[in-house]
């Protein structure tokens, strides 16, 4: 676990997770998190920038492994230790930049994965799209992508709100609205089997550093923060103007 400096950690009671770029929460090939570490494989490379810095991932064997956190239905809503239970609410904002092209959606894997078809995946589509997939309950597996597209080789900010209550996904690119779907019916996040989670890959870990899919995310990632809280578009605003100075966009 990690000790965060400065604004880098957001001060919220529903944070799950946040990996901040900064120096000071890389150790060797472990980027330190709140609470829990991510374990680097196969030696991406971690470059200082400014107050942040990011990891570069090469697409072809190079990923993270989130220590002990786990989703699944068969935890507790709210869970206690490594047990983090399902997602009624969800905020996810992840700055990566990216220059992969290619037509398949599943073919630049992952920002942050928990399992698409167990909890959800958050990623890059082959094509320049922000992708959010999941697993609900009541809508099968699903899969959406924004319109505006985030692989120019420039910073980024990508997020995704999905509410159970308000049944909705919301796709944003830089701290603006992108996409709204709606869904006639909703449940939690996680109503499947448990997973752990990768950055960097697609998961099918039914333990830590378990199964993995091989896909493998072609790009630079210097923070990711993730929330059991449906955020509002200033929150997510807020998000973009706080952090994109150290991004120098």
């Amino acid at each position: 676990m990690s000790t965060h400096y400065g604004n880098d950690m957001p001060q919220s009671d529903k944070l799950e997770l946040c990996f901040d770029g900064a120096s000071s929460n890389i150790d060797g090939q472990t980027w330190k998190g709140y609470p829990f570490d991510c374990v680097m494989v196969n030696s991406p490379t971690y470059t200082q920038l400014g107050s942040v810095g990011y990891w570069t991932l090469n697409g072809s064997n190079q990923y993270g492994y989130i220590k002990e956190a786990n989703y699944g239905n068969n935890g507790p809503p709210i869970g206690t230790g490594s047990d983090h239970g399902v997602f009624y609410d969800l905020t996810i904002n992840v700055w990566i930049t990216t220059t992969y092209s290619s037509g398949g959606y599943s073919d630049n894997w992952a920002w942050i994965d928990f399992d698409r078809s167990e909890v959800f995946n958050f990623y890059g589509h082959g094509n320049g799209t922000i992708g959010f997939s999941g697993k609900d309950g009541v809508n099968d597996y699903f899969d959406r992508f924004s319109t505006g597209t985030i692989n120019d080789g420039q910073w980024h900010l990508a997020s995704a709100v999905y509410s159970s209550s308000g049944k909705y996904l919301k796709i944003y690119k830089d701290g603006a609205l992108d996409s709204t779907f709606t869904f006639s019916n909703a449940e939690y996040l996680g109503d499947r089997s448990r997973r752990w989670g990768f950055i960097g890959e697609g998961s099918e870990a039914a333990n830590e550093n378990g199964g993995r899919n091989s896909r493998y995310y072609d790009g630079r990632i210097g923070r990711l923060t993730l929330f059991k809280a449906a955020y509002t578009d200033e929150e997510i605003k807020q998000e973009w103007e706080t952090h994109r100075t150290r991004f120098g966009v």
